[in-house]
């Protein structure tokens, strides 16, 4: 078999990446300092699982480490910690949200959901994390991380940050 006909549909492939490459760069921005919540309100209860992926979603990624904290990463307080299994996913992680009765109200005091961040990290992969995920009460949030190999990046190992309030509007 003529090995060309591969080589040339790897450089291709190489190609592509580099091209790709300036719009993941743009993922990467200066996160502003996640919002405070007030622990008085927080008497209800939600739940998170993580679904990490490689390859646009396409791929699961088995045994990330995922952890959701508050504060920044540099000086973070861990309120959960799950690896994924086969499928990618973790299990629920039961975290603290304000009650729903916030939410039923026309005008809320206080904010219906409370922020997370949540750090992921697998072997092989550059590290992620997401900032100001929402959590709400009596709900389980699913949220979807694309982790990219290390390889595969121009800045190496740089951790890829997205603040998650950029993307949504609740």
């Amino acid at each position: 078999m003529d090995n060309s006909i591969f080589d040339k549909y790897i450089q291709e492939l190489k190609e592509m990446q580099k091209k790709a490459m300036p719009v993941l760069a743009q993922q990467v921005k200066t996160v502003q300092p996640p919002i405070e919540q007030n622990s008085e309100t927080m008497t209800g209860g939600g739940g998170l699982i993580v679904i990490t992926t490689a390859g646009r979603g396409l791929y699961p990624i088995a045994n990330a480490k995922v952890t959701v904290f508050l504060g920044s990463a540099d000086s973070m307080t861990v309120v959960a910690e799950s690896l994924t299994d086969q499928s990618g996913r973790t299990p629920i992680m039961n975290l603290s949200a304000p009650s729903s009765e916030f939410a039923e109200a026309p005008n809320p005091s206080e904010r219906p959901y409370a922020y997370y961040n949540i750090r992921t990290v697998a072997d092989g992969y550059t590290e992620t994390q997401n900032y100001n995920v929402a959590v709400f009460d009596d709900i389980t949030s699913i949220q979807n991380v694309s982790l990219y190999p290390v390889a595969s990046r121009p800045d190496g190992n740089k951790p890829i940050i997205i603040n998650e309030l950029d993307n949504y509007q609740l």
